[in-house]
Order: C-alpha cells, then structure tokens, then sequence
C-alpha cells in the first residue's frame, strides 16, 4: 500500500499546532509520518511541539517564507503521497477515509483535494459557491461515485476563474510533485504562494475531486488568507511569473494571459472601491484598453480630482 507523508509548514502557531495535529492523529487511517518544518518561529512552538516528538519528524530552518517551509518538509518526507496541511487548518475524521476510496476508484489519480468549509463562512462549502456549471464542466464522465469527480482536462482554466483547491484539502503523489519541478522558493513570501504549485499540478496532473468537505480551512488576522487585496495582487504576479517560466504549454499560456488582463480590470476596480489611489493608478496603466468602460475612466477622473484637491 502507498505511505502517505503529512507535511506541515508552521511559523509561529504555538496556540494551533496542537489543534491541528490532534486532527491528523485522529484518522482512522495509518500515516506513514508526519514532517514538520518550523520556518524560524520566535513563539513557544517548541513547547506545545513537545507531547508530539515521538510522532513527527521536525525540521528547523531560518525565517525563509512559507512555500520555502513546505518546500523542506516535503523534500524531507519519503512517502509515495504528499498530504498538505496548514498549521491552523483541521483536518476532519473522514478526510482520509475519503481520499484512499478515490485512490481504489481512480488507481491512475495523481493530483486529488477535497471540498471544505472556512471557518469565517460555515453555512456553505466551497464548492456550494463554485459559479454555476463549474464542477459540470470539469467532469470526464468516467466517474463512479456521487462523491467524486474526475476532471477532465479543463482543470487549470477552470481554477483560474474559480480556486477551490486549498494546499491543508489537497494531495499529490511526489511523482507529480517532482515532473512539475516541484515548488519554487522564489515565491516563497508571495501572498497567494501556493497557488503557483496548484497551477502546474492542475496542468499536468490526473485529477480527481471529492465534492464531500474533510478539512475547515481557518481565517484568521494572523494569516495570509485574510488580506483580500493583497492575495489578489499576488495572485496575479503568480500568473505573470509562470508566463514568463513558460510553465504550462502554450495554450494554457494564452489562457493566463488572458486571465491576467482581466483581473487587472477586477483588482483596478476593487482598489477604486477601497480608496487606494495608488494601486489603482497601477492596475489602470496594466490594463489593456479595449476592457475598460466609460465609468472606469470616470472613476479614475474622480480619484484623481479628488487627490488633488486632498493636498
């Protein structure tokens, strides 16, 4: 039987680990270890670590970011799948149970990850807010199960318009992982890092989805996930850089491309929205033209009078 690896990246989150470990353990099936990077945390990580040292393998690093972080742990882990999960993200009981029926169902799977729920937004799952057709549209019509979905090969143009594939509900063999390059350490302090490793594992990747949540992805002040705007930007720099990596094959290149043009238009619009001049000025000389509106251009005359008239 395939050994699953449990990665975890943590930089101060001495007031979750245990949480989240208590979570993993609590699986009703075997893991074969447990690696942990602690990416220079200054907290008492050591300490709440401790009732645990028997069941993890931990490794230390300087401050570096946290794809870094989760870089080392897995090129620290020996199993055949790697299991993601953020030290403040739960696991639930079944998250497992329901990843290895998928690996009996779909043995050529590669890439796999589950629904969720957040914790900011409980009433609903993920995937219950994907736009409508989405999961539709990604189905290869070979699947066996109402739980699952084996996507097609329309799974990276479809996480860039909808992104439902969170690094704590996801799992990929070290194959994969490896035929992709693995992940990058130039983005490690990027906001929205991971996405840049969820693209090219989509890109390539056998893709099964479970539409059963097994993971609440907590959102908190403390993490990156919370920063609205900063998350857009950096999604969007994660775009540009796989275009300029050539990343993806050509096709799935013009596709960014595109994508890119229009969410410099969202993310102009959205800094109008919040007041912020300068961001706004940015994303207004990024975006091409032929997608801006007359009220784009009187949006930008307003701040623009009204910056004037504020000094």
């Amino acid at each position: 039987m395939d050994k699953i690896s449990v990665v975890i990246p943590v930089y101060n989150r001495a007031d979750w680990i245990g949480k989240t470990l208590d979570r993993i353990f609590s699986q009703k099936h075997d893991i074969y270890e447990v690696v942990i990077c602690d990416d220079g945390s200054t907290d008492a990580l050591t300490e709440a670590l401790q009732p645990y040292s028997a069941k993890v393998k931990l490794i230390t690093i300087t401050n570096s970011g946290p794809a870094i972080a989760r870089k080392t742990a897995i090129e620290h882990a020996t199993g055949d799948w790697i299991a993601l999960c953020d030290s403040d993200d739960f696991w639930l009981d079944n998250h497992l149970a329901y990843f290895l029926k998928a690996v009996n169902l779909f043995p050529e799977m590669n890439f796999y990850f589950s629904d969720f729920h957040a914790s900011d937004a409980p009433e609903r799952s993920k995937l219950e807010g994907a736009p409508l057709g989405w999961l539709a549209a990604l189905d290869s019509e070979e699947t066996s199960s109402t739980d699952y979905l084996k996507c097609n090969k329309k799974l990276y143009a479809a996480l860039l318009k909808f992104q439902p594939c969170f690094q704590s509900a996801c799992l990929f063999r070290r194959t994969l992982y490896e035929q992709v390059g693995g992940i990058d350490p130039a983005v490690s302090r990027w906001p929205s890092e991971d996405f840049h490793l969820t693209l090219r594992l989509a890109a390539i990747g056998r893709a099964v989805i479970c539409t059963i949540p097994t993971v609440i992805i907590n959102k908190h002040e403390q993490n990156f996930s919370a920063d609205i705007l900063g998350n857009f930007e950096g999604r969007i720099d994660i775009l540009e850089k796989i275009i300029r990596d050539s990343s993806v094959e050509a096709d799935l290149i013009r596709q960014t491309q595109a994508e890119v043009e229009m969410s410099n238009l969202e993310l102009f619009r959205l800094y109008y929205w919040h007041n912020h001049y300068q961001g706004m000025l940015e994303r207004f000389r990024r975006t091409p033209k032929k997608y801006l509106m007359t009220k784009d251009y009187l949006r930008l005359l307003k701040r623009i009078v009204t910056q004037a008239f504020s000094k």
